[in-house]
């Protein structure tokens, strides 16, 4: 059950990082992904990308997921300025929640 939990926490992360990144408007979210080394479309495909495997296989943990999450997780660069300017929670409360939905 566990797995299914956190690929649903997973989903919702990625819903939301989607839509801040589409409605932010700032600058500063196109160069945190620049210095990622990710453009904004590329990013908003890996998401899509990634609810649509979830989608698939709601019970097997997606390979992809920590290679497109790992950026906004831990305080990695300037995650949490850039998810401060998208309106985000920061990286340590998204961390915190996927830690516990995999101990649900």
């Amino acid at each position: 059950m566990s797995t299914r939990i956190r690929n649903g926490y997973i989903v919702q992360m990625a819903k939301q990082l989607e839509a801040g990144i589409i409605n932010s408007g700032n600058p500063f979210v196109e160069d945190y992904l620049d210095s990622m080394d990710c453009s904004v479309a590329a990013e908003i495909a890996n998401l899509r990308q990634l609810q649509a495997v979830v989608a698939k296989a709601p019970d097997v943990e997606p390979h992809m997921s920590f290679d497109v999450l790992k950026k906004w997780l831990y305080g990695w660069k300037a995650a949490d300025k850039c998810l401060a300017c998208m309106g985000l929670k920061n990286s340590a409360a998204w961390a915190d929640g996927y830690y516990k939905a995999g101990r649900a």
